[in-house]
C-alpha cells in the first residue's frame, strides 16, 4: 500500500472521530437538560471516574497507551461539561 493511500485512510478515520465527538457534544446538551430538570450539578466526579476507568480498560484491551487515552478523555469530558454549561444558562 502506498503512503498516500494510508494517509487517506487516516483522514477518513479522523473525519469519523470528529463526527463521533460532535455526536458526544449533542448528547451533552440533552444531558444538561436532564440535569437542569433534576437539579443535578454539571460536574459529576463519580461519572468522570467511571468514564476514565472504562476508557482506560478499553485502551489496555486494545493495546493503546492508557495515559494518552486518559488525556484525550479528560479533554472530551471537559468539552462536554463546557457544552452543558452553555445549555444550562
Amino acid at each position: 500500500m502506498k503512503l498516500k493511500e494510508l494517509r487517506s485512510e487516516i483522514a477518513e478515520i479522523d473525519s469519523k472521530i470528529i463526527e463521533l465527538i460532535a455526536e458526544r457534544q449533542q448528547l451533552s446538551a440533552k444531558i444538561a437538560a436532564v440535569k437542569r430538570q433534576q437539579n443535578i450539578p454539571i460536574v459529576d466526579s463519580k461519572q468522570r471516574e467511571k468514564v476514565l476507568e472504562r476508557t482506560l480498560d478499553a485502551a489496555v484491551t486494545q493495546n493503546i497507551n492508557p495515559v494518552s487515552i486518559q488525556e484525550i478523555f479528560e479533554i472530551l469530558i471537559s468539552m462536554n461539561e463546557e457544552k452543558q454549561r452553555e445549555f444550562s444558562g
